[in-house]
């Protein structure tokens, strides 16, 4: 999952928050499966049926430039209302760095709504849409408060045992005065012997500075999903630009809690 709220790049995550509903618990092997976007910068086209609830929350730290330390507590949390329009709200959480530019901030708030436009048939893949608004929150150290705006093309195909995930990306930092930034992310992700699974990804994100500056990696990672809603995941991000960021190390979780409405 990309969390934009940070003016630059945030890949993958999580750690569980408990949902208290009077709505039925999802259970068994053959209910709800969790979709995350994390551990990856690109997300699925694919949603999770209506009224199912999902949950992305972790841990992030990364070395950034100069010796620089920071930890990240992004979450995402998504609604979907219709099997074409799902409700999404996240963020790069609490975050803090230190080093030569050190910073302490809770990170924008990203609302959006996502829109399911194909399912994938034949040669045909998955194909969705995203449009979300970047709000700044409270004033802190080394936080650059600025409203954006992002748009994400997805497209997801199964390719035999392989699962892709291409997205395309703008970033529309300081729609005030606009700094926009092209990106890139395609994802492969495999499975090992049950429950465990692989993924590998590269991606790019172009210049957009002084908002936010040139970025890139291969993130790679493994899963464990002990239930078909229930994924863990824990792995890493070598940057290519070590200027900007050397590397990251992640390791989250990703649940379907709870079903609002519908049933299986």
């Amino acid at each position: 999952m990309r969390l934009p709220g940070s003016k630059g790049t945030v890949a993958g995550f999580l750690g569980v928050v408990g949902l208290v509903t009077t709505a039925h618990a999802v259970e068994g092997p053959d209910d709800t499966r969790t979709l995350p976007c994390r551990p990856t910068i690109a997300c699925t086209a694919d949603l999770v049926p209506p009224g199912a609830f999902e949950l992305e929350a972790g841990v992030l730290f990364r070395r950034i430039n100069g010796g620089g330390r920071q930890w990240t507590f992004p979450f995402l949390a998504k609604l979907t209302l219709t099997e074409w329009a799902q409700l999404q709200v996240g963020s790069n959480g609490y975050s803090f760095a230190q080093g030569d530019v050190p910073a302490q901030f809770l990170d924008d708030l990203t609302p959006g709504v996502k829109f399911h436009l194909l399912d994938q048939d034949g040669l045909l893949p998955s194909l969705s849409f995203s449009a979300v608004a970047s709000i700044p929150t409270f004033r802190g150290e080394g936080y650059l408060r600025t409203y954006d705006t992002l748009f994400t093309g997805y497209i997801t195909k199964d390719l035999g045992w392989l699962h892709a995930d291409l997205n395309l990306g703008l970033n529309v930092w300081r729609v005030q005065d606009p700094r926009p930034q092209e990106w890139v992310a395609l994802a492969i992700s495999g499975n090992l012997p049950s429950p465990f699974g692989i993924m590998v990804e590269g991606y790019y994100f172009t210049d957009a500075s002084p908002i936010a500056t040139r970025d890139g990696g291969l993130l790679f990672a493994i899963c464990h999903s002990p239930k078909p809603w229930l994924m863990f995941d824990f792995g890493g991000d070598i940057g290519y630009f070590p200027s900007t960021r050397a590397y990251s190390v992640f390791v989250g979780m990703s649940i379907v809690p709870v079903l609002l409405w519908g049933g299986y």
